[in-house]
């Protein structure tokens, strides 16, 4: 009794000592940290306070005419999950289209090649388009009421196929960022403010889910059968990140192999946290139309930011903005952020958000976690690459670097 009274009076004692002692820090001239959230691993949180000490804007030599500056993929590195991919659930979901039963083969063979191409499970684009035709048929004068279709065979047909066929378009593309266009054919008949509008009701509705998670889509012939990525956040300390760059002197950017429309639509809304200027946010662009209307074709003027495109995107629209320059921080975590990630010699800080991806960041990712004692940016010849953990069940970060996989549907839910 007598010890849990002392711990009871030495925590009312710290209460009232703390804020004096953060105000003489203060005073003394002590820089509060930037990333305070407890989820950081510390060797991340060490290295960017570390780099915004050295050349954020109380660093010598700091020039605000050519400032340092950062660049964020922004699917699972920004937020967690995908936001092309969870808005096209979103649409498939509640039949959010715009074009008629009479307009849907002319949509989705929108550049589509290789009819004859037998994907995984033994289906060509011929027969999958085929299929949807009918499916989308039977379905479109059912679209305003989702509990009407939500059980019948033509939906769970519709829905497992058209996604199946979205993940192999590309198929005949290797190398190209032609499944990246090929989503937006499914915005056909929208406008752009229309497609901010889907894109910001798709993200209220998977920012309400307690996690990420994949859910089992399977076509009632059984010819398909896919793993769907549900749920959408952005963790407390990428704001934090976000907000202490700027904060302290550094431009921020994105550079997004999604659609560049649908990432501003969450990503330069101050109300989800993080509110960039829309000059800052590159994405896959698509040619224009007198109209103003969505037309899946990438725009060729342009500098497409999908692999090594996001290096070139980065020289051709950012690095000139900056004397030229490199980013200081790049962040990412897939195979399309590696070029991104190691072609910059002024990079200072590479930042891999672990979702335990193989080949190039796989081996970036082991040999970054494999020496987590030094942490020392000065004087470095060769960026320091620092790996970031997360659960994906918890929509959050977590103290090391070491991840969690993306749990599938948890049981008891439809």
């Amino acid at each position: 009794m007598i010890a849990v009274s002392r711990a009871f009076f030495y925590f009312c004692s710290m209460k009232r000592i703390l804020p004096i002692l953060l105000v003489l820090a203060l005073a003394a001239g002590c820089r509060r940290p930037v990333l305070e959230s407890g989820n950081w691993n510390p060797r991340v949180r060490q290295a960017i306070e570390q780099m915004i000490t050295l050349y954020g804007k109380d660093a010598k030599g700091y020039d605000p005419s050519c400032k340092p500056y950062a660049v964020f993929d922004y699917d699972n590195t920004t937020v967690i999950n995908d936001i092309a991919q969870t808005l096209l659930v979103y649409q498939i979901e509640n039949l959010a289209f715009a074009f008629t039963p009479e307009k849907i083969r002319e949509v989705l063979t929108v550049g589509l090649d290789g009819w004859d191409t037998v994907y995984p499970g033994g289906l060509t684009p011929q027969r999958l388009v085929d299929d949807l035709v009918r499916d989308y048929t039977e379905l479109y004068p059912l679209r305003n009421d989702p509990e009407s279709y939500r059980g019948l065979a033509a939906y769970k047909d519709f829905r497992a196929k058209l996604w199946y066929l979205s993940y192999h378009s590309g198929d005949a593309h290797p190398g190209s960022e032609f499944s990246c266009v090929w989503i937006a054919t499914l915005l056909d008949g929208m406008n752009y403010p229309e497609v901010t509008e889907l894109t910001r009701a798709s993200v209220d509705h998977w920012m309400k889910e307690p996690q990420m998670y994949r859910e089992n889509w399977v076509s009632p012939d059984g010819k398909v059968s896919v793993q769907i990525p549900k749920g959408l956040t952005l963790t407390p300390e990428i704001k934090e990140l976000y907000r202490g760059l700027r904060d302290n002197g550094f431009d921020v950017y994105i550079c997004s192999a999604s659609v560049e429309t649908i990432v501003e639509a969450m990503a330069c809304d101050p109300s989800y946290g993080i509110g960039l200027d829309p000059a800052c946010v590159f994405g896959i662009r698509l040619r224009p139309t007198p109209a103003g209307t969505v037309h899946a074709v990438a725009d060729s003027s342009y500098a497409q930011p999908y692999r090594e495109g996001k290096v070139r995107c980065i020289l051709e629209n950012i690095a000139p903005l900056h004397g030229g320059r490199g980013p200081a921080l790049v962040a990412g975590d897939s195979n399309g952020d590696f070029a991104m990630l190691t072609s910059f010699k002024d990079l200072k800080v590479g930042l891999i958000v672990n979702c335990l991806g193989s080949g190039a960041i796989g081996g970036l990712t082991a040999g970054a976690a494999g020496k987590q004692a030094d942490v020392r940016l000065k004087g470095r010849e060769t960026p320091l690459y620092v790996v970031q953990g997360r659960d994906p069940s918890a929509f959050g970060f977590i103290p090391h670097w070491e991840s969690a996989p993306v749990p599938l549907l948890p049981e008891g839910r439809e």
